[in-house]
């Protein structure tokens, strides 16, 4: 009998009450001392008949295992659940374009040409591939994502598309939804009152901290700021449509990000916003050493990072029991991993990372096939490097696509142990302690 491997253990989150979370399942167990050292001692070989009572207890809820194989069970059973998505769902990502009117410092599609937008015949073709993927796996939902590049540098596809499959799920009997990831430039009201009567929706914009280190990064090609632009569209729009803001964040910007929630707080925007969720900018490209090109930062200083930005928009939004900022609890691997899930690109190629979209090398086909292969970024499971890595139900080896870009090579993982270990250190024992007021267990099931 033994702790799973994926077992995290936190100690002494209140006086004689400590927490095994298990990151494989996502749910916790909160224990006194005496029932943590029955564990200590069943796991030594030196339990007496008491300690073995309370070990068994705990093995038959999952937390202890027979030996490494169940565990491996456990993780390939989780994996399988993982690529079969959300019953009945279908995830598209739709880019129109790859072109963009910002040439953000950090961007993974910088180098894209500028010129690769959708074509009238790839449009159609397109349409023809999601409904026909959305009969054969018989999904009652569609939800699309629009991204590029910038996607709102193509309105007329976004409208265009949005209302031929909406139109096509309600035939169905089904339901369409969508949501845009976009810069903000040419967000505006009536956009978004016309994508509004094709279904629910919802838009992410990106301001990365306040106007200063905003306007580092996120530039017009001619080096000029866009912090103001994107603002002024922001207050626009709030209010009027389920309105998210990100932010891609370098280790030592959290002042920056206090005054941008101030100012969203200041403009009447920030009680208005569905969630707020900043995130570690991730560097995609390397100069001729080798070496990051955008300022990153080491996993540990962006965890740090991330957990006071979460306490400052905790502190902002005490109305908001989840957290928005630290989500990897229970996030599960990226849509790399989904079966029922595609990112097409303006050429019509299909992808199962959108962060590879454009790179024909790794693409698993085009919406005119009829049959696509398996995703190269998956092929030398990489994850399997990983050893006894408690987070690998969450991460199975980080951004597989970001790494390929940065080094070419689809057999390395993107370790981001440390930042997981701040993260959940924060926010598995807050999660656990609101939900969970009563005692810790003291062995008597």
């Amino acid at each position: 009998m033994q702790l799973s491997r994926f077992l995290v253990t936190y100690e002494s989150v209140r006086a004689d009450e400590h927490v095994l979370y298990d990151v494989l399942d996502d749910r916790y167990v909160g224990l006194n001392s005496a029932a943590l050292g029955a564990v200590t001692r069943a796991m030594a070989g030196s339990a007496d008949d008491d300690d073995r009572e309370i070990a068994g207890e705990l093995a038959s809820q999952g937390f202890l295992v027979a030996d490494r194989e169940h565990d491996d069970r456990r993780l390939r059973a989780h994996l399988d659940r993982v690529a079969r998505g959300e019953p009945g769902i279908m995830s598209i990502t739709l880019m129109p374009t790859l072109a963009c009117n910002l040439a953000c410092t950090y961007c993974f599609q910088k180098g894209s040409p500028a010129y690769n937008t959708m074509s009238p015949e790839t449009e159609a073709q397109t349409l023809e591939f999601i409904l026909r993927k959305v009969d054969e796996a018989g999904s009652r939902e569609l939800r699309l994502e629009y991204f590029g590049g910038e996607p709102l540098a193509r309105k007329d596809v976004v409208l265009r598309t949005a209302e031929v499959l909406s139109r096509s799920m309600a035939a169905r009997g089904g339901r369409f939804s969508w949501h845009i990831i976009t810069n903000g430039i040419n967000l505006d009201r009536p956009f978004v009152d016309a994508m509004r009567r094709f279904g629910e929706g919802g838009v992410k914009v990106t301001l990365d901290g306040d106007k200063e280190t905003h306007d580092e990064s996120r530039v017009y090609r001619s080096g000029k700021g866009s912090f103001d632009v994107i603002f002024e569209n922001l207050c626009a729009v709030a209010g009027h449509v389920r309105l998210d803001v990100g932010g891609n964040f370098l280790p030592g910007q959290q002042e920056s990000y206090a005054r941008l929630i101030q100012r969203l707080d200041d403009a009447g925007i920030l009680a208005k916003l569905h969630a707020i969720k900043f995130k570690p900018a991730q560097a995609t490209a390397a100069n001729d050493l080798g070496t990051c090109a955008g300022g990153c930062g080491s996993p540990k200083e962006e965890g740090e990072t991330l957990i006071m930005l979460d306490r400052l928009v905790r502190k902002k939004r005490p109305e908001r029991a989840t957290s928005e900022t630290l989500d990897a609890l229970g996030s599960g691997p990226c849509e790399l991993h989904w079966d029922p899930s595609y990112i097409i690109d303006p050429d019509g190629l299909v992808y199962k990372c959108p962060a590879v979209a454009g790179r024909p090398e790794v693409a698993i086909g085009s919406v005119r096939d009829l049959a696509l292969r398996g995703a190269p970024l998956l092929a030398l499971r990489p994850w399997e490097q990983c050893g006894d890595c408690p987070y690998l139900p969450v991460c199975v080896g980080g951004c597989l696509g970001g790494q390929y870009l940065k080094t070419g090579r689809r057999d390395q993982v993107n370790c981001k142990k440390e930042w997981f270990e701040a993260s959940f250190k924060e926010a598995v024992p807050r999660r656990y302690l609101a939900e969970l007021a009563g005692a810790p267990w003291d062995g008597e099931a």
